[in-house]
């Protein structure tokens, strides 16, 4: 089974040097290509998509950087349609990773004047109520770290209030894993 991981920094690995949850489920024996680039829109994701492979599962963690660049959910959901009919058109099954909410607990001050938290997760959660709304008409499978989040306390382990430190990365490889494994 091969498996692509189309997403931003998440899947990068930024701030912990490439180690992200995709590498963890490498580690564990998942055969995935990870494109996960640091700061992709859901709109670069659309354009980047259009040479991809035919692979059996594709794994989609997206939005944050929309929300970051003030992007409504609704044109990021849109964005997410257009990805989801093309990847349709390759053949495979579908996985939409709904985000976590963001923190401002291990923020500097200054860094704070620049971003609102608030209102990114405001629109996290309607993105998640809408990702699960649509799943079935669209076709696509939901991977909830925004379920995991609400069940577990996460802002300590994210390094900038977005970004997790390698402790919570491989925490949602297990989620991943977990759904992955119980969706085969």
């Amino acid at each position: 089974m091969k498996i692509c991981a189309l997403g931003d920094s998440i899947f990068a690995g930024y701030l912990v040097g490439g180690k992200s949850l995709i590498y963890f489920l490498q580690e564990d024996g998942y055969d995935i290509d990870n494109y996960g680039v640091n700061g992709l829109s859901s709109s670069e994701l659309l354009l980047a998509i259009d040479n991809l492979f035919k692979y059996d599962k594709y794994i989609i963690h997206i939005g944050f950087n929309d929300f970051l660049d003030n992007n409504s959910v609704k044109s990021v959901f849109n964005n997410i349609k257009k990805i989801i009919e093309k990847l349709k058109k390759l053949g495979g099954e579908i996985y939409i990773i709904s985000p976590y909410k963001t923190s401002a607990k291990n923020i500097d001050n200054a860094f704070l004047s620049f971003m609102s938290f608030k209102s990114i997760n405001l629109k996290v959660e309607e993105f998640n109520e809408i990702l699960e709304t649509n799943k079935e008409k669209l076709g696509y499978k939901i991977i909830s770290f925004y379920k995991y989040n609400l069940e577990n306390n996460i802002e300590d382990d994210l390094i900038d209030g977005i970004h997790p430190n390698k402790k919570l990365h491989k925490e949602l490889s297990n989620v991943v894993k977990e759904a992955l494994d119980g969706y085969i």
